[in-house]
């Protein structure tokens, strides 16, 4: 029995909270709005309060749902060919849109010249140059500098591997 109480009263101020604010709310389209969403969250109020008990107060919400739509409504629904740096890029765009982000101001700081990191100029270097660089760096590794670096590909070191320790079944 008390928890029927207690559900009455919950309802009940629940419905008190919305009336407050419909009475505090000036303009006319955001009190239907308000009642709008007063009768939805009333008239679900029983399984609102079904899905909660014994939930361990998690709370559970349809972000997956959410996202999945304004990806689909763009990257699938409408499909053309995506690189995957396309794909992020709009991907990227998609979800700051829906966080309200302002796009003009976005395009703005994009087209700001931004002052270039300290290391990162562009040095072009002479033939003359780059030899003495190479030099230099000879001296430095001795011997071991004019060592023929090769790669194998790792199939063929697979193989390698399987002949030399008598593994068979690859």
């Amino acid at each position: 029995m008390k928890y029927i109480e207690r559900f009455i009263k919950q309802e009940k101020a629940c419905e008190d909270v919305f009336d407050r604010i419909i009475y505090a709310t000036e303009s006319e389209t955001k009190r239907k709005s308000v009642e709008t969403t007063k009768g939805y969250i009333l008239s679900n109020w029983s399984g609102i309060q079904i899905s909660m008990k014994g939930k361990d107060k998690n709370i559970q919400c349809s972000a997956e749902g959410h996202v999945s739509h304004v990806f689909s409504d763009r990257m699938s629904s409408r499909p053309l060919g995506w690189s995957r740096i396309g794909c992020d890029k709009m991907a990227r765009l998609r979800v700051y849109q829906k966080n309200r982000g302002n796009m003009l101001e976005l395009v703005r700081y994009q087209k700001q010249e931004l002052p270039m990191v300290a290391g990162a100029e562009e040095v072009i270097y002479s033939a003359r140059e780059m030899i003495a660089m190479e030099n230099r760096n000879k001296q430095k590794l001795g011997n071991i500098a004019d060592i023929q670096v090769y790669s194998i590909p790792y199939p063929q070191i697979k193989k390698i591997a399987a002949l030399k320790n008598h593994i068979w079944g690859l």
